[in-house]
């Protein structure tokens, strides 16, 4: 399992998809990591390394899953690509989203069992838990750090989170970059909504909400122990 994740990163590809020829679904992340039972080593460089596949998106090409070549959608916003490389003699398409050889007949989905054509961490982000963190009830207990992207768990106790890729840090509660505790714990935060964005390079630009939305315990005074996914 290891090996094949690590195969698949390599490629550049940030979904990982059953390597069984007759089958074509696409393994959650948080079940692969369980089955796998990386070491924190293995873990951190395949984590980064599907941050980075995604993050190439944003830049405007996807890479072909048969030969890497980087591929430019021809209109703003289509996920069925033509490689170049690939298609002398025989046209190949594949799929922006889930990376796999396009089969169905449309444009807006590659026929392949479990694409939807969206980012598989908004099912993750959509479907977490809610938990209490700092006293504050309600809290997503799975967030993607708003500046790269990367999912990030929350285990026990701080609000203050440090990506592991891109080392933003950040408050887990509002989302909002990490100034000082007090603008935090001090001034209560409101509750970020579960993410339909994600990754914005920009975003350490944005301001901190001190405005007081939810109510604190000044008792919990732990903000430095962390847990990324």
């Amino acid at each position: 399992m290891t090996d094949y994740c690590l195969s698949e990163v390599q490629k550049g590809r940030y979904i990982f998809v059953c390597p069984d020829l007759g089958c074509s679904s696409i393994w959650e992340y948080f079940l692969v990591r369980h089955v796998a039972r990386f070491d924190d080593k293995t873990r951190s460089k395949i984590e980064k390394h599907v941050t980075e596949n995604y993050i190439s998106l944003a830049k405007g090409y996807q890479q072909c899953p048969r030969c890497s070549t980087r591929c430019i959608p021809a209109n703003n916003g289509d996920i069925r690509l033509q490689c170049p490389a690939c298609s002398v003699g025989k046209t190949f398409e594949f799929c922006w989203a889930c990376l796999r050889e396009w089969t169905g007949t449309g444009v807006e989905c590659c026929g392949n069992l479990g694409c939807n054509g969206k980012d598989p961490r908004f099912r993750i982000l959509s479907l977490a838990e809610k938990k209490e963190i700092d006293g504050i009830p309600d809290c997503p207990s799975i967030r993607a750090c708003p500046k790269c992207g990367l999912l990030i768990s929350h285990k026990a106790d701080c609000r203050h989170m440090t990506c592991t890729s891109c080392t933003a840090e950040f408050c887990f509660i509002c989302l909002q970059p990490w100034r000082r505790p007090t603008t935090h714990i001090v001034n209560p935060c409101r509750i970020a909504p579960v993410q339909t964005k994600l990754g914005d390079p920009l975003w350490e630009q944005g301001n901190v909400d001190d405005e007081p939305q939810t109510p604190r315990t000044p008792e919990n005074n732990n903000y430095r122990r962390c847990a990324i996914l």
